[in-house]
């Protein structure tokens, strides 16, 4: 392929996601400071790994794939340096200190964009290991398939099955309360 070909593959295939990138990796990191330089690092990655892609195939599973793998080495990299890190609910409120809720604009799903997360739902997104709430977003906000998260993470589908499962339990006993007492939902599936 020549040069030209892959700018415009990348131009009509790949910049298109760019803001479903960078809100993924917004909900993982919680700080837009770190999610934008991953969101560069992902385009460039991206641009220079392009002769990998199949044109025409599913271009934000392969970016989302990238930022996710980019995602985890940095997490690996502060944590052998060492470092500490800031407490994901703060770091979720310094987005936009008057709208907690900022992260999620742009939600796709049927009725979500009508309404707002509470600082409730974000907290509990915020206990979850980083695989359980990439599986959570993957799977509850972008409508990703099992299989496709598994190919996106490069696990077992299985695994991921099982990651999904225990994630929406791990959801579903921190939101009980919040959820009775907001919606007066509550559960009688066994928790166990």
């Amino acid at each position: 392929m020549v040069r030209n070909e892959y700018d415009q593959i990348f131009e009509l295939e790949m910049i298109v996601h760019y803001k479903a990138v960078y809100n993924f990796l917004l909900r993982l990191t919680g700080n837009d400071t770190d999610a934008d330089d991953l969101v560069q690092d992902t385009f460039v990655r991206a641009y220079r790994k392009l002769h990998t892609y199949t044109a025409g195939s599913n271009a934000r599973a392969w970016l989302f794939t990238i930022a996710h793998n980019l995602f985890i080495n940095a997490w690996r990299k502060k944590n052998r340096r060492n470092e500490t890190e800031m407490d994901e609910r703060i770091a979720y409120q310094q987005v936009d200190k008057g709208n907690a809720m900022v992260a999620f604009d742009d939600l796709r799903r049927e009725g979500v964009l009508e309404q707002n997360f509470s600082d409730s739902v974000v907290a509990a997104l915020a206990q979850l290991n980083e695989n359980q709430r990439s599986i959570i977003i993957m799977a509850d906000l972008y409508d990703y398939s099992e299989k496709e998260i598994a190919e996106v993470m490069d696990e077992n589908l299985n695994t991921i099955k099982s990651r999904t499962h225990r994630a929406r339990l791990k959801l579903i006993r921190l939101l009980g309360e919040y959820a009775e007492g907001t919606y007066g939902v509550s559960t009688s599936r066994n928790l166990g």
